[in-house]
């Protein structure tokens, strides 16, 4: 049972289990009889659960897990029930959370994951933090485009993918007209009656009159947009507009797993157990 714990706890939710805490988990397995399939069951609720209400804390102590199984449901039919049986809803379903409460996640792109800032906000806020605002903005959502699987390389195991989008930056743009460009940023108007795109590294002029068929979606002022031009004395003729892929919930989950970005003490129950009682 070492391995199977090994796989959900490490390597599927990059959790460190202490040696007291793989022996606990592998004990309560064999006293409750459990089969293969119903150990991984519990084994996922566990680190899902663990997960969402420990974030921060990748090293699964004794404690605390003691605990957590003590109110997990387990899912399994070898008697191991705790709080929250989803037949019987109850106040555990709805959570207020103050909007001083949520966790103010910074997405940092040098390291590739979420910090927390050392300063709290504040309702009136600095100049500065406008530009934050939009520099956070454009990490978050440029870190989601990368994750698109049109937009990673290319790579041996991949046979049927025989090409992929690559992002260029507008510092990146100097120097090289009429080469064709897929630049990702925010739309701005820098001058009266001219639209600029602008990235962390510059902004460019934009040129809407040479795009070569109708595009959906709703395009405003400060809304982040790929679009896909060259560039001619200096000002970027866009033949191609439209706005960043969207990612499911259960990529988001599965690329932040110990993330909890609301906030709060999430619920013990299983997504399948919420849509039941939901139904």
């Amino acid at each position: 049972m070492h391995s199977l714990i090994y796989k959900v706890f490490t390597r599927k939710y990059s959790l460190s289990l202490q040696a007291d805490s793989l022996l606990y988990l592998s004990d309560v397995i064999k006293q409750n009889e459990m089969t293969q399939t119903d150990a991984a069951k519990w084994l996922e609720l566990l680190a899902d659960t663990w997960a969402k209400r420990e974030e921060g804390r990748p090293l699964v102590e004794l404690a605390p897990l003691k605990a957590l199984v003590a109110a997990v449901v387990s899912g399994t039919s070898n008697g191991l029930v705790g709080a929250g049986d989803a037949s019987k809803p109850g106040s555990d379903l709805f959570t207020v959370i103050d909007a001083f409460d949520v966790p103010a996640w910074w997405y940092d792109p040098g390291k590739k994951m979420f910090t927390q800032p050392f300063t709290e906000g504040d309702i009136l806020s600095s100049a500065e933090s406008k530009a934050a605002l939009f520099r956070q903005r454009y990490d978050l959502l440029r870190q989601r485009v990368l994750r698109n699987d049109n937009f990673m390389p290319v790579s041996f195991s991949d046979q049927e993918k025989d090409r992929f989008y690559k992002l260029s930056t507008i510092d990146s743009l100097q120097g090289r007209e009429g080469e064709h460009f897929l630049i990702f940023g925010m739309l701005s108007q820098l001058e009266e009656g001219k639209m600029f795109l602008e990235d962390k590294a510059g902004s460019i002029e934009l040129d809407f009159s040479h795009m070569s068929k109708s595009v959906n979606g709703l395009f405003t002022e400060s809304c982040f947009v790929l679009i896909d031009g060259y560039v001619e004395d200096g000002v970027l003729k866009v033949e191609e507009i439209g706005l960043p892929p969207p990612e499911s919930r259960e990529k988001s989950r599965a690329a932040f797993p110990n993330i909890n970005f609301f906030g709060g003490q999430p619920s013990l129950r299983t997504d399948v157990q919420l849509r039941a009682i939901e139904v």
